[in-house]
């Protein structure tokens, strides 16, 4: 169906800056073979690349830094002070990483290694720069300076507050591009409404949308489900069977759960993002594929990748487009509405009829944490439906003991890991105050630039600036 009032996401607009015509060439192609509505514009010199950041509506940038008018990091600098506000991806010769470092200071995106760097890292840098760009140009209320009526995906959805609304715009946002999206948040927040209605506002709508949790089969089973495999490639494989990528043609591929993956199927789903094909089991061949994929994670994929349980390249891949979902402990607000939406539906399908809830009940189900999130407060109203006597109000004393007990007090109910979230969320802003960069602040913490990004999506913090 057509919204009105929707924000449209900008065309990818790439401005190539490179002596090298043939080089320049190469990355355009890779660009646009996946990013078919994609622009790319090669200027070989910085004069005419600056000229042209102020006329056309350039998305990102990737240059070299030696260039015939000007070299080094005064590239960098001439193109920030142009646009700010523009990802800026430098090329490197090898042996270059002080370089390469000293550009991320001021304010680089990412870097990419000339010599040895793929096509589809290529354009995974690119990709993921620009979906950087995308978030960072929101205002802290989600609407990108304008006014903004997202896609609910769901009529028991609620986003009255504004980190909600915010989520909705990069909902609609990245259903009106073929990108891969990374819902981030805990168990119960919503996160497949979410991928459903990213595939819903888009142009695959009409095309299937197909979930698999990656944590629900053991590896065969899952690679066997996502990949397909052939008649004999397992006991029990009577006949060939597509796989989950193969049945969505041009539709979605939801992978819930995406950092219980393991290994051998992280290997594949490489391979889907970077070459657009799939290998079945038991076979030799490989089958192109068109399906986009929307992939989920109630953990920190940063962490694993730390860890060592998580492929890094992978999670590059998966995290062009991410967006954090909020617990629902952080948007109080939307609690009330919730209920009433669960209570009007429950009533309906058990056929009962209570009186509604008191405004001293409500107060107390704003006022609990939710550990369980949204999943958890839909659960509770329904047995409050079927346990509640028909024309009586809900009450505070008909509500379940531990939200009882936790909402009387709440100082001694707050958990580790809340409180530990805090101590990190003060230390990382200490840290912010005080260093002059964000790469600078994640060094002294031990950790990458990318892991320092997913802490402070986590934890609800902005992540624009240095």
């Amino acid at each position: 169906m057509v919204l009105d009032g929707l924000i449209s996401q900008p065309r990818l607009h790439v401005l190539l800056i490179d002596p090298d015509a043939g080089a320049a060439a190469r990355l355009r192609h890779a660009i646009v073979t996946v990013e078919h509505d994609a622009v790319v514009t090669a200027i070989g010199r910085l004069t005419a690349a600056l000229q042209a950041l102020r006329t056309l509506g350039v998305t990102c940038v990737v240059t070299e830094l030696d260039l015939p008018d000007l070299c080094g990091l005064d590239v960098l600098r001439s193109l920030r002070a142009t646009r700010p506000e523009l990802p800026v991806i430098v090329v490197t010769d090898a042996g270059s990483e002080d370089l390469a470092v000293a550009a991320m200071k001021l304010g680089a995106a990412d870097y990419i290694r000339k010599r040895t760097a793929t096509a589809p890292e290529l354009l995974a840098a690119v990709r993921a720069a620009a979906g950087r760009a995308v978030l960072s140009g929101l205002d802290d209320d989600g609407s990108a300076g304008t006014a903004v009526r997202a896609p609910l995906p769901d009529p028991d959805f609620v986003a009255s507050t504004a980190r909600m609304r915010q989520v909705l715009v990069l909902v609609e946002r990245a259903g009106r591009s073929s990108v891969p999206v990374l819902l981030e948040g805990e168990t119960g927040t919503g996160k497949e409404l979410l991928a459903r209605a990213i595939h819903a506002h888009g142009s695959r709508a009409r095309a299937p949308f197909l979930a698999q949790n990656c944590g629900a089969l053991s590896e065969s089973l899952l690679e066997s489900e996502l990949f397909g495999h052939v008649r004999g490639a397992f006991t029990g494989a009577e006949r060939d069977r597509p796989g989950l990528f193969a049945d969505a043609g041009e539709g979605t591929v939801f992978l819930d759960e995406i950092g219980e993956a393991p290994p051998a199927v992280q290997v594949k789903l490489l391979r889907v993002l970077q070459h657009g094909e799939v290998k079945a089991l038991g076979s030799d061949r490989a089958h192109p594929v068109r399906a986009r994929i929307v992939a989920a994670t109630n953990r920190s994929l940063g962490a694993e990748v730390e860890a060592g349980r998580f492929r890094r390249d992978l999670y590059y891949r998966l995290t062009v487009f991410p967006i954090r979902v909020p617990p629902l402990r952080h948007r109080a607000a939307d609690v009330a509405q919730l209920a009433a939406r669960f209570l009007a539906r429950f009533e309906r399908e058990e056929r009962r009829q209570t009186a509604g809830f008191t405004q001293e009940t409500l107060d107390l189900l704003a006022r609990y944490p939710w550990p369980g999130n949204v999943r958890e407060l839909e659960h509770e109203v329904h047995r409050l439906v079927l346990t509640v006597a028909n024309d009586q109000r809900i009450r505070p004393q008909h509500l379940a003991g531990p939200i009882r007990d936790a909402v009387r007090s709440p100082a001694q109910t707050a958990t580790l890991a809340t409180l530990l979230a805090r101590i990190e969320l003060a230390l990382i802003r200490q840290r912010l105050e005080t260093l002059p960069t964000k790469t600078a602040a994640a060094r002294s913490l031990g950790i990458t630039r990318e892991a320092l990004y997913g802490k402070l999506r986590r934890l609800g913090a902005p992540t624009r600036g240095r």
